[in-house]
């Protein structure tokens, strides 16, 4: 019997985009951040982002390899701004807010349609143990977001990479969610919206159900082929509630 559901957060419970907007926006966030602070860079906006964010895309690029994920401030000042001159110290102290920023402006962001009433029914109807499981470059912006949602309540544990230091679909990261439930894996259901994260992951770590729904993010991160497959691909996330919820009738 499936007794946990566990969660990605950006593309599954939360719609994301980007474009040339989200980049200038970025760039500008930062600017101000350093302003802010008294650091001061020999550049301007744009042309600072331009060096500091092909930096962090190198960094993703070789985490995504490794899947280990480093802690902000080696993240910023080791990727980020490692060809800027700067006081490196300063940008260690701050790391945590340009993690922030950056994962709350580089992407727009919002509850998915029907979520909210989702978990509701999870945790309330099926009595389901709920989780984030997420890759993150940033400690507590998963944390601030659910409560800007108002859906904080509804989750038990909240397993972020940066914090664990692994990244999906590293089995660590799963194996860390399973044993905060205090579950086997097969009694756990995980939702996501790549192959390549949230199926190849918990697909070798034997979850019980494995839900994929389709997001902004899965034609970019599920490039080439993948030999897993879903047990559910859906289009509503309400549909997780109501095919587990029915799994349970017939299993009564």
């Amino acid at each position: 019997m499936i007794k946990a559901v566990m969660f990605d957060m950006g593309g599954t419970l939360e719609d994301l985009f980007s474009d040339e907007k989200n980049d200038k926006a970025t760039a500008y966030s930062l600017y101000r951040i350093l302003e802010k602070h008294g650091i001061e860079v020999p550049y301007e906006a744009e042309p600072l982002w331009k060096i500091v964010g092909a930096g962090i895309q190198a960094y993703k690029k070789e985490s995504e390899r490794t899947q280990i994920e480093l802690k902000p401030e080696e993240i910023w000042c080791d990727w980020g701004f490692r060809d800027i001159p700067v006081d490196r110290e300063k940008i260690k102290e701050i790391s945590e807010e340009i993690a922030h920023m950056w994962e709350t402006t580089f992407y727009d962001r919002s509850l998915r349609e029907h979520a909210a009433e989702m978990l509701k029914a999870l945790k309330e109807d099926l009595g389901m143990h709920v989780a984030v499981v997420s890759n993150t470059g940033s400690l507590f912006q998963v944390f601030d977001t659910l409560k800007k949602y108002g859906v904080r309540q509804y989750f038990d544990e909240i397993t972020l990479s940066s914090i664990v230091g692994y990244r999906k679909p590293h089995p660590n990261i799963f194996r860390i969610a399973c044993a905060q439930a205090n579950l086997d894996p097969s009694e756990c259901a995980f939702v996501g919206d790549t192959l390549s994260r949230d199926v190849v992951g918990p697909r070798k770590m034997g979850f019980g159900r494995v839900f994929k729904i389709n997001s902004f993010l899965t034609p970019q991160k599920d490039i080439g082929k993948f030999d897993v497959e879903p047990d559910y691909q859906i289009t509503d996330i309400y549909d997780v509630y109501t095919l587990l919820k029915k799994e349970r009738e017939s299993e009564q």
